[in-house]
């Protein structure tokens, strides 16, 4: 028998062999996958170092201790848990901790909607179990703080609580838990979601759900001076001035905000361009002082005090009054 068969059948084993020892090594991801060169150089300009501190990627809401360490928890099949639910409730902006450029989106009968991005480092970050993916592709370069979906329970999630499966990887799984010790500041909430709302297919409806959902966090950022997004002011339910307390320039927080949001409803404080935004300022001192002349409250100087309060009180019995 001739040996050319025997040589040939040698040298289609020695290919496949070399053929995958030439394969590109995995960028931080369990999956071998080529890269273009131009992902590649997006992936390089990460940088090499390693976020350890890393902010919990659900925006709004959750705090380090409200997470508790599930990796290597058992699962069904003998599995074990390769990453950190995070419990928030269904729509909840989940956004990138990190600059991170997309790997994929898709879909996965397990996960269900899913997001891998890498991230500095050479690691690889996995967003599970999403109600749905943001516009991003394979590719997109995302600034810390961009939106990557809203949580959801898709996948075999299907039935349970709403949470963000997250998960960590670098030449293996490893625990996210640890370096999920920090959230973002408050200005920074605001300021992502106010971009958030610009790019929604449904800004109302989201700017509903964050007021309906996230009360606590619109009032830090209130008494704080940080002016909320147009949309969460307008779906702000009506609200009076508080039924005790003085208010006048340098005041903040709630209250403020109440009433400049009571002025705005009258019809006052247009000409001054009248921000709702819980600071006291010469606006909202201008606007009240409007207000109080059209009443007949005097002196009308812009001072919220018993006068003024009384009048309020007593023709909007039954607006809900913030305290």
């Amino acid at each position: 028998m001739s040996r050319k068969p025997f040589i040939y059948l040698g040298l289609i084993v020695l290919a496949c062999v070399l053929g995958t020892f030439a394969m590109p090594a995995e960028t931080s991801a369990n999956h071998r996958q080529r890269f273009s060169s131009s992902l590649r150089r997006k992936i390089n300009e990460l940088g090499d170092k390693v976020v350890q501190n890393i902010p919990i990627p659900v925006l709004l809401g959750v705090a380090p201790h409200h997470i508790y360490p599930d990796f290597g928890d058992p699962r069904s099949g003998g599995r074990k848990h390769e990453g950190q639910d995070i419990l928030a409730p269904r729509g909840a902006p989940v956004v990138t901790p990190t600059d991170a450029v997309v790997l994929r989106t898709g879909e996965g009968e397990s996960s269900g909607n899913y997001v891998y991005t890498a991230n500095p480092g050479g690691e690889t970050f996995a967003y599970m179990h999403l109600d749905e993916i943001a516009e991003i592709d394979s590719g997109d370069e995302l600034k810390r703080g961009d939106l990557l979906g809203y949580v959801g329970n898709t996948g075999n999630a299907a039935g349970g609580p709403a949470h963000l499966h997250f998960e960590i990887r670098i030449n293996g799984q490893t625990d996210p838990y640890p370096r999920l010790k920090s959230t973002f500041t408050i200005s920074e909430k605001m300021e992502y979601l106010a971009e958030i709302l610009e790019d929604a297919e449904d800004d109302k409806k989201l700017a509903e759900f964050i007021v309906r959902t996230y009360p606590g966090e619109l009032a830090l950022a209130r008494a704080g001076g940080i002016a909320l997004h147009s949309l969460l002011v307008a779906a702000t339910p009506l609200t009076a001035p508080a039924s005790s307390g003085d208010l006048k320039l340098g005041s903040r927080g709630p209250a403020v905000l109440a009433l400049q949001r009571f002025l705005k409803d009258r019809g006052v404080g247009s000409g001054v361009s009248l921000v709702p935004d819980g600071a006291f300022g010469p606006r909202t001192e201008r606007a009240l002082a409007e207000y109080q002349a059209s009443v007949g409250i005097s002196p009308a100087r812009g001072y919220y005090g018993p006068k003024t309060r009384a009048y309020i009180l007593a023709n909007f019995p039954g607006a809900p009054r913030e305290t």
